[in-house]
């Protein structure tokens, strides 16, 4: 089947996707840092050939301070009640997963990532999207599975879904001197974090994709791009080893045509 939806990665060339103090220089006024990213967004959509103001982000648990009070997994399926500012991304939207209908055309979902993948899956059937946003911690609390049971959840069979794993650091590059505090699900990092001498391997990748083949997923493309040795990519991991140039948020997302 046929894809109905646009992904786009935007990144370094297209502006920084976030208003942290940290990836602007010292002394910016947050008012400024909201209207650098708002820039940004408005420059994006009309690279695309949509309305910049038209992008749903999801406040995922876990990103927020206080904290998003929804329970792990919990998805909203976007309709037009979520339409109604004019500035759709500003719409405070607690869940970790955003569902849209191919009915709203023009209209995007996307969350910000500097390392992270973006899951995309797409039912091209009944015509629903699904993004969420999997970092370790949020793949250590079963996101992909949940994703894929989002949509299963609005009538979709998995043999219709097809999932493309954004852009993200990969195995070779991300690295810890120990075991990352947040992987404490033995399940499912078995196999997906590797020691070698005194350096743990992470791969987010084979972890995210070993749920989804787990839930009967078989349409899935990766990315092939390392955000770490890329240059046109933001990468946290790269930034705190002292890479100004690589500090910043990319913007992984999708809209039907």
């Amino acid at each position: 089947m046929e894809s109905k939806i646009v992904i786009f990665e935007a990144n370094k060339e297209d502006g920084i996707f976030s208003i942290g103090k940290k990836f602007y220089p010292k002394g910016t006024l947050k008012k400024d840092r909201e209207q650098k990213f708002y820039q940004a967004r408005l420059k994006l959509g009309k690279k695309l050939g949509i309305d910049g103001n038209h992008i749903f982000k999801a406040n995922q648990k876990g990103e927020y301070k206080p904290d998003v009070d929804h329970k792990d997994g919990a998805y909203i399926l976007l309709n037009k009640s979520h339409m109604k500012k004019k500035d759709f991304y500003r719409k405070v939207l607690p869940a970790d997963i955003l569902i849209l209908s191919e009915e709203y055309k023009n209209i995007a979902v996307a969350n910000p990532s500097a390392d992270c993948p973006v899951l995309i899956c797409e039912d091209r059937k009944q015509g629903y999207t699904a993004l969420s946003h999997c970092g370790g911690k949020y793949i250590n609390r079963y996101l992909p599975r949940d994703t894929i049971k989002a949509l299963i959840e609005n009538g979709s069979k998995v043999e219709d879904i097809y999932v493309y794993i954004g852009s993200c650091i990969k195995k070779e590059s991300y690295t810890y001197d120990r075991r990352p505090l947040w992987a404490t699900n033995t399940l499912i990092w078995k196999g997906f974090i590797e020691k070698k001498k005194k350096t743990y391997y992470i791969d987010l990748v084979g972890a995210i994709k070993s749920q989804l083949e787990k839930m009967g997923i078989t349409h899935i493309e990766e990315s092939k791009i390392d955000v770490a040795k890329d240059s046109h990519y933001f990468s946290n991991h790269e930034a705190a080893k002292g890479m100004k140039e690589k500090s910043g948020q990319n913007l992984i997302g999708f809209y039907y045509k």
